[in-house]
This record gives structure tokens, C-alpha cells and sequence, in this order.
């Protein structure tokens, strides 16, 4: 009996430590990191008022895909995907334009880097007075792409790029 009660409780403990997984679309899917939960309507309202006010683009973004938001240790991550005409090389020309525009941006850097085995375009910045992390990713034949964002507080660079990573290393794209 004690050892009944033992492998039932430790069965117990295994699924409630599992990462939570999400379907972002039909194009992939991401285990989220332990503490990520989804944001509820009226703590995004709460967010938006309190952290966005002074940012249109933000706030808009945020209120638009309540349902793609995230929070985890005072951090919002947004995580979008879709499908997208193959184009080879679509990072690095992505990159680029991005690059054009972005190096007038406070605070602006961007790299493209490999995270778990996949080529992941990430920008570094402060838009609209918020510290972000911009993150973009394609499967291998660059027909499926997942976009998003860690939004941090100053001093919390390290906690966000980890955190980036683990979203990261949780993405999984689905076959065709």
C-alpha cells in the first residue's frame, strides 16, 4: 500500500512539473517554461494600462492577441506563428531590413544566432521607453516562422535572455 501511495504521488508530481505545451497554429507548437502562465483579460487590461500606457504600438499589440501573451517573473512574452511563402535567406534579408531602420532606435542591436539548433534573429532595444527582446525564427525550409517578444524592466537583461532561450529551446514546428 505504501508504495501505491508512493507511485501515485510521484505520477502526480511528474505531470504537475511538465512543461505546459501550446499550439501556436497549425505551424508549431511550444512547451512553455514552468512559471510562464497565459494572460487573463483582466490582468492584460491591468498590464496594458500600467506597463503600455505610453506605448501605442505595445498596448495595441498586446490587447490584439490577448490570447499569444504570457508572464513570468514580472516579464510579458508575446509568441505568434505562421505560415509564410518559402524564401531562402529569409533571416538574413529580414536582418537587414530591420537593421536599416533599427540602428537609429535607443539601445538598438541585433544578431542572428543559433539557440537549440535553430537560426533565431534577435533584436535587442528600447521601443517606446520599454526594454525589449524581439525574437524571430524559421523552420528549416523557411516556410514557417514564429515571432514575439520578452519585455523586461532595466536590470532584468540576463532573467529575459534566459528566459528567450527557454522559449526557444521549448518551440517545436510542426511537419507538413
Amino acid at each position: 500500500m505504501r508504495n501505491l501511495l508512493l507511485l501515485f504521488t510521484l505520477v502526480i508530481f511528474s505531470y504537475s512539473s511538465k512543461a505546459q505545451r501550446i499550439a501556436l497554429s497549425k505551424t508549431a507548437n511550444v512547451d512553455l517554461p514552468k512559471k510562464m502562465v497565459s494572460a487573463q483579460v483582466k490582468d492584460a487590461k491591468s498590464l496594458i494600462t500600467q506597463r503600455f500606457s505610453k506605448t501605442k504600438s505595445l498596448s495595441n499589440l498586446v490587447a490584439t492577441n490577448l490570447d499569444k501573451t504570457y508572464f513570468v517573473d514580472n516579464m510579458v512574452v508575446m509568441i505568434k506563428s505562421a505560415s509564410i511563402p518559402s524564401e531562402p535567406g529569409f533571416l538574413k534579408t529580414y536582418q537587414l531590413a530591420a537593421d536599416e531602420t533599427g540602428l537609429t532606435i535607443n539601445g538598438y542591436s541585433s544578431k542572428i544566432e543559433k539557440i537549440d539548433g535553430k537560426d533565431v534573429f534577435v533584436i535587442d532595444h528600447i521601443s517606446e521607453g520599454i526594454k525589449l527582446y524581439r525574437f524571430t525564427t524559421i523552420n528549416s525550409t523557411e516556410d514557417q516562422i514564429v515571432t514575439g517578444f520578452v519585455q523586461h524592466q532595466a536590470g532584468d537583461e540576463i532573467k529575459a535572455r534566459k528566459l528567450l532561450e527557454e522559449v526557444i529551446k521549448g518551440l517545436k514546428f510542426n511537419k507538413k
